[in-house]
This record gives C-alpha cells, sequence and structure tokens, in this order.
C-alpha cells in the first residue's frame, strides 16, 4: 500500500454561516432590490440573512447572467 502525504490545506467557507438554498421569493426580492439600488446590508436585512450570504448571492446571480454588474457594487447607490 503506497501512503500519500497529505499536505495542509485551506478549504473556503469551512465554517461560514452561509445561506445555501434561496426560495423563488426569496430570489425574486433580492433581483428587485437589487435593481432598486439597495445595499448588501437592506438586501441582507429584508431576506433575514447576514452580509457573507447576500455577496455569495450576487457574486452566482452575476455569473449565470440574472443581475448584472451596478454602480456602487455590493454597496448600492
Amino acid at each position: 500500500m503506497v501512503k500519500v502525504k497529505l499536505e495542509e490545506a485551506h478549504i473556503l467557507l469551512e465554517d461560514a454561516d452561509v445561506k445555501w438554498y434561496w426560495s423563488r421569493r426569496d430570489m425574486n426580492l433580492f433581483r428587485q432590490m437589487w435593481r432598486d439600488g439597495k445595499s448588501g446590508e437592506e438586501i441582507a436585512e429584508a431576506l433575514g440573512v447576514n452580509l457573507l450570504s447576500v455577496a455569495l448571492l450576487v457574486v452566482d446571480q452575476e455569473i449565470i447572467g440574472n443581475i448584472k454588474p451596478r454602480p456602487g457594487g455590493l454597496l448600492g447607490e
């Protein structure tokens, strides 16, 4: 049997408190608030989640083309 030496590594978001599942209602509210220029903090508060969850949702939605970059980015207008 060959033993493989494992190197130390960093696991991204291993202990992060992140909302991974988003309902259709939440997604619709998120997209509307994004278009309206609301800040990430305002969106997080309205959805009852933390800013990290909203930031990751922004990245996800921009990658798949559901939202466009905007002036102010996550900070909003």
